[in-house]
């Protein structure tokens, strides 16, 4: 409820610019989130996760280029894209950890951003994308900021009950458990590879439905989407927010995104704020700001129980 009156505030009393960059936070933070489920519950640290939400922003702005924005099957577009991509990459990867993961994520990442940034025909090449066809929703045109942010905030809620309704069920148990004991589930029958495949899957459909939004807000689409330097961020993001939880990822996008914005308005070192805010988070919050915060909720409650 909190979440959504926030929402509706911020519709109604922000401007155009501002409506599309938290917009752009809710879409990275959606993104960032999907990460979450396999860095912070599966402990699949992964470079090549921007291949996902990027491969489907392309699907999403080509499609639309050709057949038009209706918006769900942009948002089906994305979504199709995004798993095909999580199904070829676990493929490769559910029988990897550690450093081995990493390399081969960052490989297969880069596999992706070869291919986009050589293929000009349909991608545009170094130049992206442009000129995109408005989203459509029956007779609603949602080109304007405000549905855009509604849209990506409905989206971003969506994508947290999913995260959240995965990681309560089964798999994300069997999930959690495989990262913390891998023998014993496998003594136990659990097939660790088929866990992290499935896992995969749902990180890369709510990745893809992230990315096939993105376009639209941003108004462009570049080969650096793909690229895996996003995929850093994208971590930096998830460190400072607070890794295994999901809520924190939106927290940690706003602050990257705030200081990438704001900052850079006044000094080209805008990143040493980020190492700045990384290094002192990883020191002072290891679970991050979202850890932080629930630390600091529970004192303040201790206190009043202890008052009353």
């Amino acid at each position: 409820m909190v979440a959504v009156a926030g929402l509706s505030a911020a519709a109604l009393l922000a401007g155009e610019f501002h409506l599309r960059f938290l917009a752009e936070i809710l879409i990275i933070g959606t993104a960032v989130m999907s990460l979450d489920l396999l860095v912070g519950f599966g402990g699949l640290v992964s470079l090549g996760h921007a291949a996902l939400f990027g491969a489907a922003a392309y699907a999403a702005a080509v499609a639309a280029q050709h057949l038009g924005g209706n918006l769900l099957f942009i948002l089906g577009t994305g979504i199709a894209m995004g798993a095909a991509v999580a199904a070829l990459m676990g493929a490769v990867i559910v029988r990897t950890s550690s450093l081995f993961l990493l390399i081969l994520t960052l490989l297969l990442g880069q596999i992706v951003w070869e291919i986009v940034f050589h293929w000009r025909d349909v991608t545009g090449g170094a130049d992206g994308l442009r000129g995109l066809p408005p989203l459509s929703f029956g007779p609603w045109v949602l080109s304007s900021a405000r549905p855009l942010f509604l849209l990506a905030g409905l989206l971003a809620l969506a994508a947290l009950w999913l995260a959240h309704s995965f990681v309560d069920a089964p798999l994300g148990r069997a999930l959690i458990g495989s990262r913390e004991q891998p023998i014993r589930m496998s003594a136990l029958g659990y097939s660790i590879p088929r866990i992290r495949f499935l896992t995969m899957l749902v990180a890369g459909a709510i990745a893809g439905a992230a990315g096939a939004l993105y376009p639209f807000v941003n108004l462009y689409i570049g080969p650096q989407s793909v690229h895996w330097t996003l995929s850093a961020t994208m971590i930096i993001m998830l460190v400072i927010g607070g890794v295994g939880s999901l809520w924190g990822a939106f927290l940690g996008s706003a602050v990257y995104l705030a200081i990438q914005t704001y900052i850079s308005a006044y000094t080209d070192r805008w990143q040493l704020f980020v190492g700045l805010i990384f290094v002192l988070t990883v020191l002072l919050l290891p679970n991050g700001l979202a850890g932080g915060l629930r630390r600091l909720a529970s004192r303040m409650r201790r206190r009043r129980a202890q008052q009353a």
